[in-house]
């Protein structure tokens, strides 16, 4: 089972120091280009995500607040058997996501984040 929030960039950033599995999407725009990110955490590594299929999925499941994490997860492994990732430090998504509560504009910064929960 997952379930979806809605962050600001500065809640993701505690949120995810306490969680063992989750995916975050971001998506801004900035004044010169558009900003995409998926961002795969599993235990203490975090996975960029580099799989045009991700965003899709994601944009297909919408507003669901909860839902079957086979919505999700399958797209996660193809993108990591693929080897469509490369594996960035915490420190390095934490000063991300603070650049981006920085921001004049951190309205326009969206944070979906899914959190795996066994049930």
């Amino acid at each position: 089972m997952f379930f979806q929030h809605i962050l600001k960039p500065q809640q993701l950033t505690e949120v995810i120091k306490n969680v063992e599995e989750c995916l975050f999407v971001i998506s801004a725009q900035l004044s010169n280009r558009s900003y995409d990110v998926a961002v795969y955490k599993y235990n203490e590594e975090y996975f960029v995500l580099d799989d045009t299929r991700i965003f899709e999925q994601i944009r297909g499941i919408g507003d669901e607040v909860q839902g079957d994490e086979e919505q999700v997860l399958p797209y996660i492994e193809a993108a990591l058997e693929e080897n469509l990732y490369f594996v960035v430090k915490e420190d390095y998504v934490c000063l991300d996501l603070t650049i981006l509560s920085q921001m004049k504009h951190v309205g326009l910064v969206n944070v979906k984040y899914y959190e795996f929960i066994d049930m």
